[in-house]
C-alpha cells in the first residue's frame, strides 16, 4: 500500500503534537500553548466530516457542512498512544482522541500519520488526521523489493522525498531526480532524470525497471511497522524501509603511559 508520529516530551504542561511537534514549559498557560499549536486537520467519511485544530480553536464540521461546532482548544490529556481533547459549550459536547497510528482514508486510501476518534453530541465519528507528506519526508528510504521480488544482491536503490517537491536517490547504477506531488487522491511522480553511467547488465536492467515503476506511481501506503510501498498504475510496486544510520560509539581516551 503506497499511500501516507512524532516524539513527545512531557514537561509541566502536556506537549501538543500535530504535523510538527511543539512543546511548552510550565510557565506558559494552557491557553497560550493551545494558541501556538501547529495546525492539524482530520477527515472522515459516512457521514463526511472535517476537524481543524489551529490557533486557539477546534472546529468540527459534520454532515457534509450541515452541522458545525466551534470550541476553544482545551488542554490535551495524555492517553495511551496519543492525546485527548474534551470541550463543550451550551450547544455541543466534543471529545477528540488523536492516536499516533497510521490511518488510511476509507474512500481514497490516502495514508495519514494519525488515527482520529471523535465523540460529538453522543455520535461516534472515525477518521484520519495529519499531513500525509510527513509519512514520506525525513531521511532516506532503502528499497528492498521491486514488484514483490528482492533487489539484485549488493545493489542500492534509495528514495529521499525533499521539502522542495523533489524525490532523489540512487537507482542501482545512476543517481536520479524527479518531482513529486500529493493530491487528495494520491501521489504522482514526474519522469525521473538520471545520470548516464554504464554498469553491468543486472544492475542496468534493475535500474530501468525501477525508474519505469517510479514514473508510474499513483499512490502509496505506510504499514504499521513502517514499510513504505509505492504503487504504480500498471501494478508495479516499490517496497522500502527507512535507512538506519549507524550511531558512532565514542572512543575511550587512551590511558597515559
Amino acid at each position: 500500500m503506497l499511500v501516507v508520529s512524532f516524539p513527545r516530551r512531557v514537561l509541566s504542561v502536556t506537549c501538543l503534537v500535530f504535523v510538527a511537534t511543539t512543546c511548552f514549559g510550565g510557565g506558559a498557560s494552557a491557553q497560550s500553548a493551545a494558541a501556538s499549536a501547529t495546525a492539524f486537520r482530520a477527515v472522515g467519511n459516512e457521514p463526511g466530516w472535517t476537524l481543524d485544530i489551529a490557533g486557539s480553536r477546534m472546529v468540527l464540521v459534520v454532515d457534509y457542512g450541515a452541522t458545525r461546532a466551534d470550541l476553544p482548544i482545551p488542554v490535551p490529556v495524555p492517553v495511551e498512544g496519543g492525546r485527548r481533547y474534551s470541550a463543550h459549550d451550551d450547544a455541543h459536547r466534543l471529545e477528540v482522541t488523536i492516536l499516533d497510528r497510521v490511518c488510511a482514508d476509507t474512500m481514497t486510501g490516502m495514508p495519514r500519520p494519525a488515527t482520529v476518534e471523535v465523540s460529538f453530541d453522543g455520535r461516534a465519528l472515525k477518521g484520519c488526521g495529519g499531513d500525509p507528506v510527513s509519512l514520506l519526508r525525513g531521511g532516506v528510504w532503502l528499497v528492498s523489493h521491486l514488484g514483490g521480488q528482492p533487489i539484485v544482491a549488493r545493489s542500492r536503490l534509495t528514495l529521499a522525498f525533499g521539502a522542495n517537491g523533489r524525490v532523489t536517490g540512487t537507482a542501482s547504477c545512476n543517481t536520479y531526480s524527479a518531482g513529486y506531488l500529493l493530491t487528495g487522491e494520491g501521489l504522482t511522480i514526474t519522469m525521473p532524470i538520471s545520470t548516464m553511467r554504464g554498469c553491468e547488465a543486472p544492475y542496468m536492467t534493475q535500474e530501468a525497471v525501477f525508474l519505469e515503476v517510479l514514473r508510474g506511481v499513483n499512490r502509496f501506503e505506510r504499514s504499521a511497522d513502517g514499510v513504505l510501498t509505492l504503487h504504480a498504475a500498471d501494478g508495479g510496486t516499490i517496497t522500502a524501509r527507512r535507512e538506519v544510520t549507524p550511531v558512532a560509539t565514542p572512543k575511550k581516551p587512551a590511558r597515559p603511559r
